[in-house]
């Protein structure tokens, strides 16, 4: 038996005949909701149960469908376990990647959802005028994923990269991984070297994305969400907001003091100048250096050796008040921001990183303070300050579940040029 098409080749088979896009569509909610029953993907595609059975039945011969257990999860109605759908993974394959300072990785993902391969890529955090030995870690990362699996049936790349970047046309604009790198369009690069779709997102807009499908928010329409660099996220009325130029969420740029030090934007007294991470990091690596002995030495193999946030966590969940003061006056700042932003947007909840909830004594718990004045006027105004369920270990995952859907929706709409269009993500 010849192996079953490639989802690109379904797409132009469908544009060419000029078929509807039913077979997609299909193929689309099986993808979106694994394990899902007949009888709720009918209700999903608004097809009767007849038209159902007939199509699931040729996609299942044609090999795109394969049969298995319903997942509780994709389950509408009580009653008795049914046979679930599932794409056969080797229908098309995604490469997701997080191309930022913080957890840099390159993953492949066949049609299922499983990770068939991941890369860490080696970022270097102070190396200046960077762009070029970063450019040349992720493309090394895609060339040795794409050899895993047979080239055609790579659907699409998804990238998520922070700083100032146009995500629609591709220009880096400013950004910290490519640092140096002036006049410089980054879907162009993936277009030349691999031939390939590719969709951009910058990570502050994907953790509300992240969270509204998979993590604490699934059933809020209005939530931010804020790294612990302080990148934040709006989901507000049911869609991710951006701003009208695409670049919303840089609460760093929140004026909080009077410091006189003076930003980019020619500003003083910004959060960007108390709460980033790297300012306690510096604060114990010299405190190291001036021969004090702080409890995160134990997790050290040398005093040299770069102080993580993963090294923090763990002494503060060993007990070390030290550090758990020092991370609860970084939270203080952060809370003084969203505390601003509530007032603003009126969220239902305010996500902070998955991994506050290890530490929330000196996070969740301080922002929740500062929340705790809050319409405090009588006006009934309420925001929870909850911790994310979504880790940074997910972005991968989560930017080419994205770019794979861009195709998807365009191939749907008749889009003869796939990974250009702007979507609101609104679920």
């Amino acid at each position: 038996m010849n192996p079953p098409l490639s989802l690109k080749e379904i797409i132009e088979k469908s544009r060419e005949l000029r078929q509807d896009n039913k077979t997609l569509k299909l193929l689309e909610l099986i993808w979106q909701n694994p394990g899902i029953a007949r009888r709720d993907i009918g209700t999903l595609a608004k097809l009767s149960r007849g038209t159902i059975t007939t199509n699931i039945a040729q996609l299942i011969e044609e090999g795109y469908v394969t049969e298995g257990e319903a997942l509780p999860e994709n389950e509408t109605r009580p009653g008795r376990s049914t046979t679930g759908l599932y794409l056969v993974p080797e229908l098309f394959y995604t490469i997701g990647v997080s191309f930022s300072l913080e957890k840099p990785k390159a993953s492949l993902f066949d049609a299922a959802g499983h990770a068939v391969r991941e890369i860490p890529l080696p970022i270097v955090k102070t190396l200046p005028n960077n762009f070029a030995t970063d450019l040349a870690l992720l493309e090394n990362a895609i060339r040795e994923l794409m050899q895993v699996v047979p080239r055609p049936r790579i659907l699409t790349i998804g990238l998520s990269v922070a700083g100032i970047i146009d995500f629609d046309k591709g220009d880096v604009l400013s950004s910290a991984i490519l640092d140096g790198c002036g006049n410089f369009n980054l879907k162009d690069f993936i277009r030349d070297r691999f031939g390939i779709s590719c969709f951009l997102i910058n990570v502050a807009h994907l953790f509300p994305i992240m969270e509204k499908r998979w993590g604490a928010a699934k059933n809020m329409n209005d939530f931010i969400t804020l790294t612990d660099s302080c990148a934040a996220g709006f989901f507000l009325n049911g869609k991710l907001y951006r701003g009208w130029q695409k670049h919303a969420g840089e609460l760093s740029y929140m004026k909080v003091t009077e410091d006189q030090e003076t930003a980019a934007d020619g500003r003083n007294g910004l959060l960007t100048f108390h709460a980033p991470f790297f300012l306690l990091e510096h604060k114990l690596a010299k405190m190291i250096a001036n021969g004090g002995h702080p409890r995160i030495l134990q997790q050290m193999k040398s005093p040299g050796d770069p102080i993580t946030l993963e090294m923090v966590i763990r002494s503060i969940e060993n007990g070390d008040r030290f550090l758990e003061q020092l991370m609860a006056e970084r939270y203080e700042w952060h809370a003084e921001a969203l505390l601003n932003t509530a007032y603003m947007l009126n969220p239902e909840a305010v996500l902070l990183e998955e991994w506050t909830a290890r530490c929330p004594q000196c996070t969740v718990d301080v922002v929740e303070r500062k929340m705790s004045s809050y319409g405090m006027s009588n006006w009934h105004l309420n925001t929870r300050v909850l911790s994310g369920k979504c880790s940074r270990d997910m972005i991968p995952r989560a930017v080419a579940y994205l770019a794979a859907e861009t195709v998807f929706e365009e191939a749907i709409a008749g889009n003869e040029n796939p990974g250009t269009h702007d979507k609101q993500h609104s679920h």
